[in-house]
């Protein structure tokens, strides 16, 4: 059976090479439909990309935020909870030494205080920015240094400033004049050991310090936000998962303490729109390889009347039925993958072509992709036009007598 599919190929080949130029002219439907099918895909597929990275951008689509209801509903209402949960230092690093999915995590929370600095007469109003580590990669260090490892777990009374708070404290004075002073804050005295440039204008004068130096009572009065970001998108349900599971593990049936938020239903939109997208298109575009498919039976339809002769002369050696009907359907599967091949080849050149004119006007970083989803649609696409198109020639090649094909050349 193999050997005379193969074999039923190969007499495919040879007819296709003796009548090339006829074969490119039978396929031209197919051509055109499945380069504009690559072509959309590709196109499609690099916008979905762009898509996916201006919200990775603009989103934390990677991060879980695990923050303390602090009210319930009650006749419609918001009220306060007379006693509920939450997340401290301690709880947070055991857990963050068991979750190896984390690439960076945070605990935070922030208080609007009013606060003393050595050798400064009057008090000054800052932002208390508590934090459970170092902070992120893209912070720029202007004077000084930022936090030890060991100042969170160690609860080091020190303090990292913003340059609009260093500025306030300097006066006219150089600001590393701030190192070493000490500021007055919830119950602690920090001494000042970096300053750090502020990300963007505007911003209040700002302090940061170790959450650990906290008390219990000053974590229930802000109940500080949990933060995990993992590398993956994919990832995001996993890590939700055990966190659930550690918070009922820690807390019991008080987990219910807490809520836990992900954007990932962003990337699950977008994905699924355009899907959606992909589909129509290929469904509109389809038609123009359907309309190919029927030129592939129509040439076959010509090849089994000008080839009577030959099915004749097959059959009268002893060819089968399915003898034929394999001939024909191998030729229409070769002819309509030929015709996919030019126009894979076709469609990704005008997708490549297709991305300096989309720069140009969008001035965007877009770029077309080319997935392996893309050549197994193409691939499939091929095999069920030929098996279509051809079952109908092939039929009829098949139900051709012997002596009448004969008998006609």
């Amino acid at each position: 059976m193999l050997r005379n599919t193969l074999q039923s190929f190969a007499l495919a080949i040879q007819n296709i090479r003796g009548n090339l130029f006829h074969t490119l002219l039978s396929v031209l439907g197919i051509v055109i439909g499945v380069a504009a099918l690559v072509a959309t895909f590709s196109l499609i597929d690099g916008l979905e990309k762009f898509a996916r990275d201006q919200i990775a951008t603009q989103t934390s689509v990677n991060a879980i935020v695990v923050e303390t209801e602090t009210d319930k509903m009650i006749n419609n209402l918001s009220v306060r909870k007379d006693t509920f949960q939450i997340i401290d230092y301690e709880r947070y690093a055991k857990f963050r030494a068991k979750a190896p999915l984390v690439t960076r995590a945070s605990l935070h929370n922030s208080f609007n205080r009013e606060i003393q600095v050595t050798g400064r007469d009057s008090a000054m109003g800052a932002m208390i920015q508590c934090i459970a580590e170092r902070p992120p990669s893209d912070t720029i260090l202007t004077h000084g240094q930022l936090f030890t490892p060991t100042a969170f777990s160690g609860r080091e009374p020190i303090a990292v400033v913003n340059t609009h708070f260093a500025k306030l404290v300097a006066g006219k004075d150089s600001l590393n004049t701030v190192l070493g002073k000490n500021i007055s804050v919830l119950g602690h005295s920090l001494r000042i050991v970096g300053i750090i440039k502020d990300k963007r204008n505007e911003v209040p004068p700002t302090a940061f310090m170790p959450i650990s130096l906290l008390s219990k009572a000053d974590l229930y009065k802000s109940p500080p936000s949990l933060l995990f970001e993992v590398a993956k998108t994919e990832e995001v349900p996993v890590l939700k998962t055990q966190i659930e599971t550690w918070l009922k593990q820690e807390y019991g049936e008080q987990n219910k303490d807490f809520s836990i938020h992900s954007q990932d239903f962003w990337i699950d939109q977008t994905a699924q729109g355009f899907l959606i997208f992909r589909i129509i298109m290929g469904m509109i575009i389809g038609l123009s390889v359907v309309v190919g498919g029927v030129g592939v039976m129509n040439v076959l339809l010509i090849s089994v009347n000008e080839r009577t002769a030959e099915i004749g002369l097959r059959k009268a050696v002893g060819a089968k039925k399915g003898d034929i009907r394999r001939l024909f359907l191998a030729e229409s599967i070769t002819v309509s993958a030929f015709g996919s091949l030019v126009g894979l080849l076709l469609g990704a050149g005008f997708a490549m072509a297709a991305i300096p004119i989309i720069r140009f006007f969008a001035d965007v970083p877009f770029s077309a992709v080319l997935t392996w989803n893309t050549f197994f649609i193409i691939a499939t696409v091929a095999v069920i036009i030929g098996i279509i198109f051809g079952t109908y020639p092939a039929i009829k090649a098949a139900k051709l007598d012997p002596v009448e094909a004969l008998r006609r050349e």
